[in-house]
């Protein structure tokens, strides 16, 4: 009886997760990226598809940078497009910039800096949009234009877990077949 009842609620848990982990929509926001110029999410993505990184804690910064890493998007033959996503309760205008100076500071790159985009907003409400069950883990997403989340991993880098989100980053190609004006 009790191996009946431990193999019911590891199946519960399992069920939870993965519906835990069930993509929704990303929620419009906009702001300014660590080099003050604005963005507008999902629609002022950099692609079509785009890799986006969302952390909570400043401790979060390996998790989110193994993603980085990981999917290899500083090679510059890359062709991943990506953001870095700190999400961030609105603390107001006097916090928001002494926030921005700080994480500015510790980003000497401007090129870097462009890519972090800071959601000052309701993190409750983004993450039940998203699909997101914790702010334990950080989440490494694609997202379209559109807002929709094709594809969510969370905690740090695994290949496993890259090779899943690239799939949707690089669809495959379907070859159009070439038409004929001729007529028969």
């Amino acid at each position: 009886m009790r191996s009946l009842l431990l193999m019911l609620m590891i199946f519960v848990l399992q069920v939870a997760k993965a519906h835990a982990l069930t993509p929704g929509l990303f929620p419009s926001l906009s702001g300014n990226d660590l080099n003050n110029k604005p963005w507008s999410a999902p629609s002022g993505f950099p692609a079509e598809r785009t890799l986006v990184v969302i952390g909570f804690e400043e401790e979060q910064q390996i998790e989110i940078d193994s993603w980085f890493q990981g999917m290899n998007v500083g090679n510059p033959s890359s062709q991943i497009k990506w953001i870095e996503m700190p999400l961030i309760n609105n603390p107001g205008v006097l916090m928001r910039w002494f926030i921005n100076t700080g994480m500015k500071a510790g980003i000497r790159s401007k090129a870097v800096r462009s890519h972090v985009w800071t959601a000052y907003t309701d993190k409750r409400k983004f993450m039940q949009a998203c699909g997101m069950p914790s702010t334990k883990d950080v989440y490494a997403l694609v997202v379209d234009r559109a807002g929709r989340i094709l594809a969510m991993e969370s905690g740090e880098y695994t290949k496993a877990g890259g090779d899943r989100l690239l799939q949707y980053l690089n669809p495959p190609q379907i070859p159009i077949k070439a038409r004929s004006n001729r007529l028969p």
